[in-house]
């Protein structure tokens, strides 16, 4: 093959490569706007994990839905369709099996447990938020006290949601950024 072949299938290659990756970016950096901005109020949990680094396990306020319908299987697809309240926090409108067309709200796929007591539990797939190794220790503790004391503190996490996808982008506790928070 000529060397002229091959420096030309080598340019083609690296394109490729480039638009793959701005597409991936573009995709996620679409849904960062205001508007798509959600606050999940959090509840307390705290792990460590040796291959995924340092991150604070989020819980949420939201975790169930309430409905009479019993046919949820465990770990069954389903679509979370969210709105806002006054102040920028989630609202569960409602639990679907299949996606809803032409729907007002927005949504986000998440895994269901089995009907429970009147409840189908689920799990939202932005329950991870990562630090920085050095940060991760003292954001951790700064969480857990934060949503384990009377102090009755905002502790939310900061979601992005559009057209099914999301970006969890940060942990706030008390208007300050946890990320901010650990370095004062």
């Amino acid at each position: 093959m000529k060397k002229s072949y091959i420096y030309l299938l080598f340019g083609l290659m690296v394109i490729a490569q480039i638009a793959a990756s701005a597409q991936i970016v573009y995709k996620y950096e679409s849904i960062i706007s205001p508007e798509n901005a959600y606050k999940f109020k959090t509840a307390p949990v705290d792990p460590n994990n040796p291959f995924m680094g340092k991150f604070i396990d989020l819980d949420f306020e939201i975790n169930s839905f309430i409905t009479e319908d019993s046919d949820w299987n465990y770990k069954q697809t389903a679509y979370a369709y969210i709105s806002k309240d006054e102040n920028g926090y989630a609202v569960l409108e409602t639990l679907s099996k299949k996606i809803i067309p032409d729907s007002e709200f927005d949504y986000v796929t998440v895994e269901t447990r089995r009907h429970y007591n009147g409840k189908v539990p689920f799990q939202f797939p932005f329950d991870t938020y990562y630090m920085e190794e050095t940060k991760a220790y003292d954001a951790e503790i700064m969480y857990w006290e934060n949503n384990r004391t009377e102090k009755q503190q905002d502790v939310y996490a900061l979601v992005y949601i559009k057209n099914g996808n999301h970006v969890l982008t940060d942990v706030i506790i008390d208007g300050v950024s946890i990320k901010d928070a650990v370095e004062k």
